[in-house]
C-alpha cells in the first residue's frame, strides 16, 4: 500500500507540472473553461504510471518534495488564472516574496556551513524556533498580510502531521526553488522599477 507521504508527494509533483504548463506560449491566453480542463488533464496524466512510475515522481526524484510556499504560489497562480481573480496588489506580493528570499539568504549559507551555527537542526521541533514562528505569524496577521500568515501556518500544521517524509520544519518552510524564484522575482521588479522611463512616468504623475 501505498504511503501517505508518497500520495502527498506526488500529487504536489503532479501540481508542480500542471502549474508548469503555465509557462507554455499561448496556454494562458486559453479560455477558462478550457485552461482548467487541460490543468486537470496534466495533473491526472502525471499520476498515471509510465512504466514503472508516473511522470510525477520522476520529476519528484529531481526537485524533491516542495515546501508549502511553492505549493501555496502554484496553486494561487493557477487558481487566479482559472477563476480571473486579479492578481495580489504588489506590496503584499512584494512582502511575501521578501520574507522567502530574506529567509533564504540567512538560512541557506549558515546550513550549507558558513559559520558555526547550524540553523537546519532547529527545524526538529525547537521551540524558540516555534515560537519565532508564531511570532512572526502573529504580525504578518497584525500587517494585513494574511497569505504569509496562512502560508507559515499550513507549513507548521504540515510538518506537525507529517505531510513529508522530512521531519524537519524548514523543508516545509523553504526550498531551494522557492528561494530562487523569490529572489530572482525581486531583482527583476526592481530593475524595473529602476528603468529610466519607468521613473519619469511616475514623477510626471506626481508632478501632474
Amino acid at each position: 500500500m501505498i504511503a501517505f507521504t508518497d500520495i502527498t508527494g506526488l500529487a504536489s509533483s503532479a501540481l508542480t507540472i500542471a502549474a508548469a504548463c503555465l509557462l507554455v506560449p499561448g496556454v494562458s491566453r486559453l479560455s477558462r473553461a478550457r485552461l482548467g480542463g487541460l490543468l486537470s488533464a496534466v495533473f491526472v496524466v502525471a499520476l498515471i504510471p509510465l512504466g514503472d512510475l508516473p511522470l510525477a515522481a520522476y520529476i519528484r526524484g529531481i526537485t524533491g518534495d516542495l515546501s508549502i510556499a511553492a505549493l501555496l504560489l502554484m496553486s494561487s497562480n493557477i487558481f487566479r488564472k482559472i477563476s480571473g481573480t486579479p492578481a495580489p496588489e504588489g506590496k503584499s506580493r512584494f512582502a511575501g516574496l521578501a520574507l522567502i528570499a530574506i529567509a533564504a539568504l540567512l538560512f541557506y549559507p549558515l546550513a550549507l556551513g558558513v559559520g558555526m551555527f547550524d540553523p537546519y537542526r532547529l527545524g526538529y521541533g525547537d521551540p524558540w524556533l516555534l515560537v519565532g514562528l508564531f511570532v512572526l505569524t502573529l504580525a504578518t496577521v497584525f500587517l494585513k498580510q494574511t497569505g504569509t500568515a496562512l502560508g507559515i501556518a499550513l507549513a507548521v500544521l504540515a510538518w506537525d502531521i507529517g505531510w513529508y517524509e522530512s521531519g524537519n520544519l524548514w523543508d516545509y518552510l523553504l526550498d531551494p526553488l522557492v528561494s530562487i524564484y523569490a529572489i530572482a522575482a525581486l531583482i527583476r521588479q526592481g530593475a524595473r522599477e529602476l528603468r529610466p522611463g519607468k521613473k519619469d512616468t511616475a514623477l510626471r504623475t506626481r508632478a501632474d
